[in-house]
């Protein structure tokens, strides 16, 4: 006897299931490994691939379409150790600092529990994809974001990062991202050890996500047309 009608039903009744349930609900983005320059951005994160605005900070300053608070530039007038992500300097080597030959230049904070917000301030429509790196810090990182109103979209904790070096190592360094179709007006991170490096902030377009009726389909036809298999099989 055929398996194709239950494989074909199991098949499509999970990926119904997979899928998101709303495209209006918030996804956060917390890959867990390393990112070492914008080859790392999550697949699926922006719509065709790259967003509308990728600032590394090496020119030295925050693009105009935002806005930062609680922190610094560290640029080439810092003498002392910074941490910006492994391809800012030229080469991924695993390291990214002041005495390679690029600028290395970060979002720095002294006091990481007061943590660092990020807000879209462009004449354009809001971001509803928007990222940073987190570069260096300690303890648990907590990643949150604002909607169009001024509502909370959620937040992600997330640990275990920490290299226990300021020296430009970049190991450590982690993407954390959300993405919401209402549109995203700002994102904040902390971390509860230490100061907090930031880089690579990023916003754009999230790819369409089809509404949940759209994937009821899809999963009808998949079945459908497993059944049909299975009925041509039997004939022949």
């Amino acid at each position: 006897m055929s398996r194709l009608p239950s494989l074909g039903l199991l098949t499509a009744a999970a990926l119904a299931a997979s899928l998101p349930a709303h495209a209006a609900t918030p996804v956060f983005f917390t890959p867990a490994m390393p990112y070492l320059s914008s080859a790392d951005i999550p697949a699926g994160f922006y719509v065709g691939g790259a967003p509308t605005l990728l600032d590394t900070l090496e020119d030295g300053a925050l693009d105009a379409s935002l806005t930062g608070t609680n922190g610094v530039l560290l640029d080439v007038g810092f003498a002392g150790a910074r941490d910006s992500v492994d391809a800012d300097d030229g080469v991924i080597d695993g390291t990214c600092a002041p005495q390679t030959a690029g600028r290395c230049v970060s979002w720095f904070n002294g006091n990481g529990p007061q943590g660092v917000t990020f807000t879209f301030v462009g004449s354009g429509p809001l971001p509803t994809a928007f990222g940073l790196v987190w570069t260096d810090g300690g303890g648990h990182i907590t990643f949150s974001a604002m909607g169009a109103g001024g509502q909370s979209l959620g937040s992600v904790t997330r640990s275990g990062f920490a290299d226990a070096s300021i020296d430009g190592t970049t190991g450590e360094d982690r993407f954390f991202g959300v993405q919401f179709a209402g549109g995203v007006r700002s994102i904040t991170i902390t971390n509860d050890g230490g100061g907090i490096e930031i880089d690579h902030l990023q916003y754009g377009q999230m790819a369409p996500v089809p509404e949940p009726g759209t994937w009821a389909l899809m999963a009808a036809g998949f079945a459908g047309l497993a059944w049909r298999r299975v009925r041509a099989a039997r004939r022949g």
